[in-house]
Formats: structure tokens, sequence, C-alpha cells
């Protein structure tokens, strides 16, 4: 279950990042959000009235859990992240939690996450090399984000104990041996690649 709490976001969403020929299949039921962007109280109604429908069976082996992602960055709005996730927790326990971003964030947002219990975090790492960095996420000006931003971000969460998966698209150019070799020195316990749709 995809969660979406924005379209705003502070570099190239990760969407734009598969390259110029993706598009998120008609099955999905993917759209943009229409103003105003939901609270904590709206996205923990809609998890669990899904979960009312669904048939977890044994000790949750089934579940599929919930994953904060969309068209924008989600931990723009932490506390919304957070807030829904405590939300949840108050009447079903063992939701796991995952967050897709592009970890263009400080140490202190890894911290809030861990404290927060979020299961995993699924960070883009578009390159292992700084230059082609800026080229293919294009952080918003002044935001100050940049590669460095991501490793000390990955590093944080990993230090915090929370589960880390790096992904690379396979875009042109890039070294996704590089790019492997990188996440696993900052402590990512997986990592993945994903096809560039030119």
């Amino acid at each position: 279950m995809y969660l979406s709490v924005t379209n705003k976001s502070n570099a190239l969403s990760i969407l734009k990042t598969r390259g110029p020929g993706f598009v998120m299949p008609p099955s999905s039921g993917f759209a943009l959000l229409s103003d105003p962007e939901p609270d904590a109280k709206e996205l923990a109604a809609i998890v669990d009235a899904t979960y009312e429908r669904a048939e977890i069976v044994g000790m949750g082996e089934n579940d599929p859990g919930v994953v904060f992602a969309g068209a924008g960055e989600p931990l723009l709005r932490l506390d919304v992240v957070v807030d829904t996730m405590a939300m949840v927790r108050e009447s079903r326990h063992g939701v796991p939690f995952r967050i897709h971003s592009n970890g263009l964030h400080e140490p202190g947002v890894a911290a809030a996450l861990a404290s927060a219990g979020v299961d995993r975090v699924t960070v883009a790492l578009a390159t292992a090399d700084p230059k082609q960095f800026e080229a293919l996420t294009r952080p918003a000006a002044g935001s100050g984000a940049h590669l460095g931003t991501l490793c000390g971000f990955v590093s944080a969460l990993a230090e915090e104990g929370v589960d880390v998966e790096a992904v690379t698209v396979a875009a042109p150019d890039v070294d996704v041996a590089a790019a492997r070799r990188l996440a696993e020195s900052l402590g990512a316990s997986s990592f993945r690649t994903r096809e560039y749709f030119p």
C-alpha cells in the first residue's frame, strides 16, 4: 500500500529519474495529489480502511505493509509521516512501514524516523559520482543538498539501526557497481538496480 503525502520535492522527483519514457502503470491507480495535501488523520484512516479489508494471516507473514512514496518527497512532510505511523500503531500493531526517499535530508531526520519506529527506508542513490549526481537529481537551488547530504543521511539511518535499501537506476553512464560499493560502505543492508526508460 503506497501513501503519497506531497507533490513537492527538493530535487527531481524519483519518478522522473527513471527516464523520460517512464510512466506509472495504469493498474497502479497512481495520481497526483490535489490540494489540500492529506493530513495524518486522513492517511491513518485510509490505512485502517485498507487493513479492514485485508486478509492478513498468522503473524502477518503476508502483510505487504505501508510505503510513503509518490510524486513528491515524503520526508518534506516528516511530521505527517511520523504522526501517521503513530496513529496507525494505536489501533494496529505490527504494520510494517517503509519510506521511499531521495535521501537529501539532514541526519536529524534519520534520528526522527528511528524514534518513530520506521522499518525500512529505501533511498534513491542515483550514482556514486558527485558531479553526475547533481546532473541526474537536480537538487533545488540553495537547498545545500548534494551527494554528501545523501551519504550522511544513509549513514545516520544505519547508525540508528534502520534497515536501508539503496536503489540505483541504470541510467546511461552510471557506474552501478560503484553505486553498490558506496551504498555498502555507508551501511545500506541491501541494494537494487532499476531499469532506465529512455
